[in-house]
């Protein structure tokens, strides 16, 4: 928790997260995403009223508050945000069915309710989903072979906790690898520098750096 914590004030979250509407929550993730190395300000892309409309009646029930302020500020993509997982449509369409698939494939003994709503999945042996009628409800997750009792677990009390926990650490991690290739960059110019040299009347050279 505490290494949490850290990530968000680097990234300039405000510390009255709890006190802010679900909403507000999920705009300071946006903000804090488009930092410039994570996402750019034009790589955050909003749903349309028709577009989310679509995401709602492909989900067996209605999409919570907090999830709706989702799609209409990042439900489109977000840069390096979530990358290679299925979160942004029109790749989210369909998720439900597919979770319950997997599970049934796996011989999972728990069954997802009509009220439940998946918003992710990743490489199709992961996903997660809403469960709650609030309006920032409980993320539960599952994975392949995650738990001995091959069953989803809840992860996070609120959806907002959940996408601010990816949020923290994909911000970090693509601080440090941008950081990493640009000494890696700086390096390779030091150690690999072009030089031109002269043949001379006599056969010998001379070089100039």
């Amino acid at each position: 928790m505490g290494d949490e914590r850290q990530s968000v004030r680097q990234v300039g979250w405000p510390d009255s997260w709890s006190s802010l509407s679900s909403a507000e929550r999920v705009r300071a993730v946006a903000a804090a995403v488009a930092d410039g190395t994570t996402a750019v300000a034009d790589q955050i892309l909003g749903l349309t009223t028709e577009q989310i409309r679509e995401v709602e009646r492909d989900q067996p029930a209605p999409l919570p508050e907090a999830y709706r302020c989702f799609l209409l500020l990042l439900g489109g993509g977000a840069g390096h945000f979530m990358q290679g997982t299925d979160v942004y449509h029109p790749r989210i369409l369909g998720l439900w069915s597919a979770a319950k698939e997997l599970l049934e494939e796996n011989a999972s003994p728990f069954r997802l309710q009509e009220t439940d709503r998946v918003i992710s999945m990743h490489q199709g042996y992961q996903f997660d989903f809403l469960r709650g009628s609030e309006d920032d409800p409980e993320v539960w997750s599952y994975c392949e072979g995650g738990s001995p009792e091959n069953v989803p677990t809840a992860t996070h009390e609120r959806f907002t906790d959940w996408l601010r926990g990816i949020a923290a650490r994909e911000i970090s991690s693509w601080r440090r690898l941008t950081a990493s290739y640009r000494e890696e960059q700086a390096k390779y110019a030091k150690d690999h520098r072009l030089y031109y040299y002269r043949i001379n009347p006599d056969g010998t050279r001379t070089e100039e750096f």
